[in-house]
């Protein structure tokens, strides 16, 4: 059983401990395909001020300790009806753990509930393919591929996925007509 976790807006002190989250550059590329590894505090500092609502996830371990764990933002607000989530990731000794999943759904519900969006979007690159897969689990669906360059410079395909509001979605009944 996960250790209960809360969620608040990420600050500058908090980026020290994310810094050392994606462990190699694959991971780092698939967080931040900008970013060269090892990740700097510099980079991060810049999506803190560029992106919206930046959201670390914290665990609240029995011992009574508070651990950073989990990180993620949205990018990309339109008209206050879309925006995607992006710079998702979890410490890599809580993966697999279901906190990728709270931290998720604690987007998702912040996105729809306290930003009132319509849709939220997410990409993914082709080759990540656990978080595709955990993506859709999640219920998004893929609606666009992009071609890209992954970081060795050669193509690939970037997936774009979208979620849309229980209020806008149209019965399962309605698609059967």
């Amino acid at each position: 059983m996960s250790s209960p976790v809360s969620f608040r807006q990420a600050t500058r002190a908090d980026l020290a401990e994310i810094l050392h989250f994606p462990i190699n550059e694959i991971e780092l590329f698939y967080f931040s395909p900008s970013a060269h590894y090892p990740l700097k505090i510099e980079h991060l500092d810049k999506q803190l001020s560029d992106r919206h609502e930046s959201t670390v996830m914290i665990e609240h371990t029995p011992q009574g300790k508070k651990n950073i764990i989990g990180f993620a933002n949205f990018y990309n607000v339109e008209n206050k009806n879309i925006a995607f989530i992006g710079n998702v990731i979890i410490k890599p000794e809580k993966r697999r753990q279901g906190f990728g999943k709270k931290l998720i759904k604690a987007m998702l519900k912040f996105g729809f509930e306290k930003l009132k969006l319509q849709e939220i979007h997410l990409s993914c690159y082709e080759a990540n393919s656990k978080a595709l897969l955990f993506y859709k689990d999640l219920g998004f669906e893929p609606y666009a591929t992009e071609a890209r360059k992954d970081l060795h410079n050669l193509p690939t395909t970037l997936i774009h996925l979208k979620l849309t509001s229980l209020k806008t979605r149209k019965p399962a009944s309605s698609l059967l007509l």
